[in-house]
Order: C-alpha cells, then sequence, then structure tokens
C-alpha cells in the first residue's frame, strides 16, 4: 500500500492510496482516491508479476483470477491508513521531512524515528500498523518489516511474541532527543 498521487488529465494530482496483491502469475495494483469514501478501486491495473512463470503468463489473464481480485476487502485493508492520511496530512509531510534530514542508510536516527512512529499507531490501535507505516514513509512493507526488525535487533523497539507492539527503548529515546535538537539547530 502505497500514498500516491494520481494525474487525471489536466487537473491537479489527486492523492490515494496504492494496494497490489498477487494472484499466480500476476501483479494486481488497484488505486482508491483519499477522497472516495464508498466503492471500489477507481483503477486496475493487472500485469505479469516479476517472479511468473512465463508458461503462465503466456497463457494470459483468466476469469478465475479476475474473481479472486478483492475490490470488496480493500477498504478494510486501508481504512485505518486512509483516516490517518486524511487527518495528518501535514504530520506525515513533516515526518517525510524529518526522515530526509536523517543521514541516509538504515542509521540509528532512522531506526528510532521508524519505531517512534510505529509504536504510535500500536498503541492508537491500528490493527495493521505496518500498512500505514507503507504510506506514511512510502516504503514497502517488506522492507519495512525488515528495518522494524533492524531496530529491534539493534536495541531501539523492545519485542512483542506474536503479534504487533513493542515499546521504545531508553536508547530509541535518546536517539529522538539527538534529532529533536539537531534539526532545531539548522535553518
Amino acid at each position: 500500500m502505497t500514498n500516491t498521487s494520481h494525474d487525471q488529465g489536466e487537473d491537479a494530482p489527486e492523492a490515494g492510496i496504492q494496494l497490489s496483491q498477487r494472484i499466480g502469475a500476476w501483479k494486481i495494483t488497484m488505486w482508491i482516491p483519499f477522497a472516495a469514501s464508498v466503492g471500489g478501486p477507481q483503477e486496475l491495473v493487472i500485469e505479469p508479476h516479476e517472479e511468473a512463470d512465463p508458461q503462465e503468463v503466456a497463457r494470459g489473464i483468466t476469469s478465475t483470477v479476475l474473481r479472486q481480485i478483492d475490490t470488496a476487502g480493500v477498504w478494510e485493508k486501508i481504512q485505518p491508513a486512509r483516516d490517518l492520511a486524511i487527518a495528518g496530512h501535514g504530520e506525515i509531510e513533516e515526518f517525510r521531512r524529518k526522515l530526509a534530514g536523517l543521514p541516509k542508510g538504515i542509521s540509528d536516527e532512522y531506526l528510532a524515528l521508524l519505531s517512534a512512529l510505529y509504536v504510535r499507531f500500536v498503541n492508537r490501535g491500528v490493527r495493521a500498523p505496518i500498512h500505514v507505516l507503507e504510506v506514511w514513509t512510502e516504503t514497502k512493507q517488506a522492507t519495512l518489516k525488515g528495518h522494524l526488525r533492524a531496530a529491534r535487533q539493534r536495541g531501539f523497539l523492545t519485542k512483542v511474541e506474536g503479534k504487533a507492539g513493542g515499546q521504545l527503548t531508553d536508547k530509541a529515546v535518546e536517539t529522538l532527543k539527538g534529532i529533536d535538537a539537531e534539526q532545531e539547530r539548522q535553518p
């Protein structure tokens, strides 16, 4: 799921969420604008998955594949991300500015900031915080899961067995204080 701007002719870009799923040899990408409150996606793209079997792709898109596309379940998946994105658009932009000011790569500062945002979503009761993190960071879920694992391994986030969660460690809190102090010094 990705927070995107979508071009519609000459109109200004429209913000929305892009959600992908894999069905057999196919990658299905759906786009839903934030402004929508009901209905399914407004755009659907079906293309061969990069790891697809060429023979399956050669058979083409079947009606079975089309029936398996879960357009009804989209709202359940995106609603928390959509609500947070709409309510906190300014917050998202501020978070992205902080990310841009950090050292490149998987730095301690990045892991502390990502952990803090993750804990915030968990504490707010977001059922799938990784979906919301994807919107906020514009980073794929698999990558984010790896980054959260690294945050736990490097001592920024505690572990909760079998479910989403954890708490910031003292190391994370101190690192976040350093980020705030550094960004205050910058013009």
